[in-house]
């Protein structure tokens, strides 16, 4: 077994480093060089030396895995970027309904060509009369999923998917093709619907997301979202490997553990991971829970080590590139971070209470603390590279609430089985709803003190994780009491944590008076410190940031030490200037929101901010005409409204005054606006501009840049398929004698005015 360990392990190793490190081209070099070393080594022919031999030959394998997957694949999908014409699909699940468009996984059907999978986008009705199995034939145009707005990503090839594709013609059903992935999906649709029908809106999301990993309505009720993800819970909330262990053991539980039952159990497992989307997390389950069933069949014993790194290895053998799913490297983080410390940190807890009662009583909720922490130990640097925020109540969280998350899960299937049985339905119904209910109460309590979640900018979170990890390393290289082998890395991470915090929100005392354009991809956010006072001047990004402008806003204010925004200011209401505004109520307090008067009243924005404005007890004030607003020493002349033109033009500009130091921000108003605030007085005395429509050419017109004369000039820009900011633009500013700063490319543009 251990030969397979090490096989496997070096075989994902030579995949990550694929991923990571090397290209396509180099990964063969990488194949042929390890493939030779092995070689030469083999002709030793020491026994002492097969690990290395074992470990050679399967890094070449890995490496030469990496490219010919990468040939079949991108390279395919390469070809037909960019082409638009009629292709033939089948859809791998029913069409998905989002906010103006509708998507869907499908394969394409193309002779010569491996089936290559593919989102379909389209507006909102042109799939309705689609589903899961149907094959069609449509005119569209294809996009390589790994190159998004000119730059690599690998979002899409992590989860199997190599092309993009946006219809152009009509759709036209051609038969269909029942498939596995059409099956479950119909069954997931179906469970979804049960769940529905029987629980209350209020727990039914989470109910679908713990039992399917049906997230679209969790993510909908951003306030829930947000304290299972502060709180530390959210892995309840996708299902995982945590899941499939709760249902293999209530299955042997039921049927026993002999042989058959255990061939029962893996067939089932299975079919729940099928059903539940495949995740890496689950399927890394359901494969190690396989091997711990089979091991009696071939009079073998378990190995823990040799499970969780063939799972790893058969994972990436099917996809290479999933290498950089964070849902797979979390999985897998948290297993081995289970696997080699559990029992360590559990003796070591138990160790202060003999054997007795207290022993057992402090026996599962210790178990608990025990999990949470070695789990804590790999995946918590992964979850704060990725997230950018790190949940340091967790292990409390679930330790208030990991007992009663089983009963939920199976208590869910049990209810959705004999609703129709009289009292026996209802029974499960209210069980499964008020447990819910509870863990929703206190995730949203932890997630509602200031310090369950930790925030820092991304560098720091980077060294921490980097320290920890070493931290980690060093105990198994120092000799220390047992005792000390815990408290090391627990004082390292505490330590890591408090110290950045200190010296952050010192340094942003220090100044008093921040503006700061904070980067949130496409899209635009200002915030103004002052003092202890706080304004944000818009908050959005484009529907396909890669992250929410609502998080970016919180986490960098955090970072500062602000603990409350004493006004939202929006310029207009464009998704991309206002629609984060969701996240960040539900992140941090806001006293106030400022509207321009001259909105569309049907806006769906404009009453999602209402909303979440009278849900939070926010004060909402529409601006008409020019006013001044004061917050401590922080100064807004609040400009009147332009009334003609598209909505997105129609933009309230103002002018931030902190000290003397003078920002004007004008949204997207266009030039002919521009020209009237040039006309209406002199603007000589600005110091720094945020620069209008993120750059756009219809913006920064000679009159306007003229007036002003100079200065830094910010441009809150990101990923865009417009063109901004503008090779035009960005020559008149150089021509005005402009400093130009750019948040894609300097990441967070602050102004130290006291600086």
């Amino acid at each position: 077994m251990r030969k397979l360990a090490i096989a496997a392990f070096s075989f994902s190793a030579a995949i990550f480093a694929a991923n990571f490190i090397f290209s396509r081209d180099t990964a063969l070099y990488a194949a042929l060089f390890f493939a030779l070393a092995g070689a030469a080594v083999l002709g030793v022919r020491l026994k002492s030396l097969r690990a290395i031999v074992i470990s050679a030959f399967a890094a070449a394998v890995g490496f030469a895995v990496f490219a010919l997957h990468y040939d079949l694949t991108v390279s395919r999908a390469h070809q037909l970027a960019g082409q638009t014409r009629v292709f033939a699909f089948s859809l791998l699940e029913d069409p998905r309904e989002h906010e103006g468009y509708t998507s869907v996984n499908a394969r394409l059907e193309i002779d010569g060509y491996p089936h290559l999978k593919c989102i379909l986008y389209a507006s909102e009705d042109e799939m309705d009369a689609l589903r899961g199995g149907d094959r069609i034939e449509a005119e569209l145009k294809l996009s390589a999923a790994d190159i998004r707005y000119g730059l690599h990503t690998d979002r899409y090839n992590a989860k199997d998917v190599y092309l993009t594709g946006t219809l152009k013609g009509e759709i036209r059903k051609v038969g269909r093709r029942i498939s596995v992935a059409s099956l479950s999906s119909e069954a997931a649709d179906r469970i979804a619907r049960r769940m529905d029908e029987l629980f209350d809106r209020t727990v039914s999301p989470f109910i679908k997301a713990m039992i399917i990993g049906e997230k679209s309505d969790l993510y909908d009720d951003d306030a829930l979202y947000v304290s299972l993800s502060r709180a530390g819970l959210m892995h309840v909330a996708a299902v995982s490997g945590m899941h499939v262990s709760f249902l293999i053991a209530f299955l042997r539980f039921l049927l026993g553990k002999g042989k058959r039952s255990a061939l029962v159990c893996i067939l089932l497992a299975w079919t729940f991971v099928a059903v539940s989307g495949m995740t890496p997390s689950a399927v890394r389950a359901a494969f190690m829970q396989a091997m711990l069933l089979l091991a009696p069949f071939f009079n073998r014993e378990n190995d823990p080590i040799t499970s969780l790194s063939a799972a790893l290895a058969v994972l990436l053998l099917i996809n290479p590139f999933a290498a950089a799913s964070t849902s797979l490297q979390l999985s897998f983080s948290a297993m081995l971070g289970i696997v080699l410390f559990f029992e360590k940190i559990q003796e070591l807890l138990m160790r202060p209470f003999e054997k007795g009662k207290a022993a057992r009583a402090l026996s599962a909720p210790l178990g608990v603390v025990s999990c949470s922490l070695s789990v804590m130990a790999f995946s918590l640097p992964v979850t704060a590279l990725s997230f950018g925020y790190i949940s340091v109540l967790s292990p409390v969280t679930n330790l208030l609430c990991l007992w009663a998350v089983p009963i939920c899960f199976i208590g869910a299937f049990a209810a959705g089985v004999f609703a129709g049985v009289p009292v026996l339905g209802k029974l499960l119904v209210f069980v499964v709803t008020e447990l819910v209910r509870y863990l929703i109460a206190v995730c949203r309590f932890i997630a509602s003190l200031g310090f369950s979640a930790v925030y820092l900018p991304k560098w720091i979170i980077a060294l921490w994780a980097i320290v920890f990890l070493l931290s980690i390393a060093a105990v198994f290289i120092m000799k220390l009491k047992p005792a000390y082998k815990l408290l090391f890395p627990c004082t390292v991470a505490v330590l890591g944590l408090l110290l950045p915090q200190i010296v952050l929100r010192t340094y942003y005392r220090s100044a008093r008076e921040t503006i700061t354009a904070i980067d949130v991809g496409q899209g635009q956010c200002v915030s103004v410190v002052c003092g202890n006072s706080a304004v944000v001047i818009d908050c959005g990004s484009t529907s396909y940031a890669e992250y929410n402008a609502g998080d970016c806003a919180a986490a960098y204010l955090k970072s500062c030490g602000v603990k409350k925004i004493d006004a939202v200011v929006f310029t207009h209401l464009h998704a991309d200037h206002a629609n984060g505004y969701k996240r960040l109520s539900n992140l941090m307090e806001i006293g106030k929101v400022v509207i321009p008067e001259n909105v569309d009243n049907a806006d769906p924005l404009l009453w999602e901010i209402l909303y979440c404005a009278k849900s939070h007890g926010t004060e909402t004030d529409f601006v008409s005409k020019s006013r001044m607003e004061k917050y401590g020493d922080m100064r807004l002349l609040l400009l009147e409204n332009e009334t003609d033109g598209d909505m997105n033009e129609r933009c309230m500009p103002l002018i931030v005054s902190v000290d003397d130091y003078d920002l004007i921000i004008t949204g997207d108003s266009p030039a002919s606006r521009e020209k009237e605030l040039a006309a209406m007085g002199d603007l000589s005395g600005i110091d720094a501009l945020i620069v209008g429509h993120h750059g756009s050419k219809s913006a920064s017109c000679e009159e306007f840049l003229s007036d002003i004369a100079g200065g830094k000039a910010i441009v809150s820009v990101g990923k865009n398929y417009y063109g901004m900011p503008a090779t035009e633009v960005l020559e008149r500013l150089e021509t005005f004698g402009y400093t130009v700063y750019r948040t894609d490319l300097d990441g967070n543009v602050e102004i130290r005015v006291d600086g």
